[in-house]
């Protein structure tokens, strides 16, 4: 089986479809070991949209693909192009800007899907976004790890709350505390908290690279994770550390489709909101790692054996 990876350049779309490829080949590793998978990634950054249109990247040189993954929607049109060009499955993470029934399969996040219907052959929901996060229990935990976002779409930022719930967490801490920030964290943000809270040890997201993260996750006894950071909320849950939720103004009354996600995840106590924690000082340890990635490529098998048989020359 080889897979092509159609990349935007955008490092939180590339971390969920290198997952996906990942726990794909892996499976089919498992189903058929006397035979080699493998993906490539080919990229679309910087290539104008009359570029894309065309593109099947040929000149790469690469084995012919069974299956073209992409997520974001400036690899929507390059991606379906190539399944046409080249035979290939067509499958799109998250909700494409097109209509689902042109992919051959969509993974789309359930909270993208409340109120609208959610079965059909070119659908299948998944719990958040999909990531390559899994457990590392040989990994000594020796922090508590805290992710910050910044203003968003669905949530706005308020500096003087945030501080005040890290700094009640840092009283009732009794391990290092490490925090990194985004691109959308505003600037004055890690100046504020240096002065606040000097017993957590900032790592500002500028002195970090793709590695930083996941190596973060693996030795963390504990995480915190900004409520407007979904992404880095289901990539924690893959780590099978206790996850908690940093509280965020939302921006409208009516809950957005992220903020109805993350309610799904504290119904089903896989997170805990800071305002739960605050009671007990406790986070909620009574779920098994979200390994969606895992589930989601065990599914395409089963939809598609043909991925695993030899291609006719």
């Amino acid at each position: 089986m080889t897979i092509w990876i159609v990349s935007d350049g955008k490092r939180g779309h590339l971390n969920q479809t290198q997952g996906l490829a990942r726990e794909l080949i892996s499976e089919a590793r498992r189903r058929q070991p006397e035979d080699n998978h493998e993906y490539f990634v080919v990229s679309v950054e910087g290539k104008s949209r009359a570029a894309r249109l065309f593109y099947l990247g040929k000149e790469l040189d690469l084995p012919t693909p069974d299956l073209i993954l992409g997520a974001g929607h400036g690899t929507h049109i390059p991606l379906l192009h190539m399944a046409r060009h080249y035979k290939a499955l067509g499958i799109v993470c998250m909700k494409p800007s097109l209509p689902a029934t042109m992919f051959d399969l969509c993974l789309i996040p359930r909270h993208d899907l409340i109120g609208k219907q959610q079965t059909g052959s070119s659908i299948l929901p998944t719990v958040g976004a999909l990531h390559g996060i899994k457990p590392s229990p040989e990994t000594p935990k020796k922090h508590t790890l805290i992710l910050i976002g910044g203003p968003s779409k669905e949530f706005d930022w308020d500096e003087d709350t945030l501080i005040n719930q890290l700094a009640d967490i840092t009283r009732h801490n009794d391990i290092p505390l490490v925090l990194t920030t985004s691109r959308r964290t505003p600037q004055n943000f890690v100046l504020d908290l240096r002065q606040a809270c000097p017993g957590i040890r900032i790592v500002p997201v500028e002195e970090t690279d793709a590695a930083w993260v996941p190596a973060h996750l693996a030795a963390a006894r504990d995480i915190w994770v900004s409520q407007d950071s979904v992404s880095m909320v289901y990539e924690s849950l893959g780590s099978g550390a206790p996850v908690g939720i940093l509280d965020m103004p939302p921006r409208s009354k009516t809950p957005s489709r992220v903020a109805q996600g993350l309610r799904m995840l504290i119904e089903e106590n896989r997170v805990t909101p800071y305002r739960t924690w605050a009671r007990s000082h406790r986070l909620s340890t009574t779920h098994a790692p979200l390994l969606e990635a895992e589930r989601i490529a065990s599914c395409i098998l089963d939809r598609y054996p043909a991925l695993l048989h030899h291609r006719q020359p």
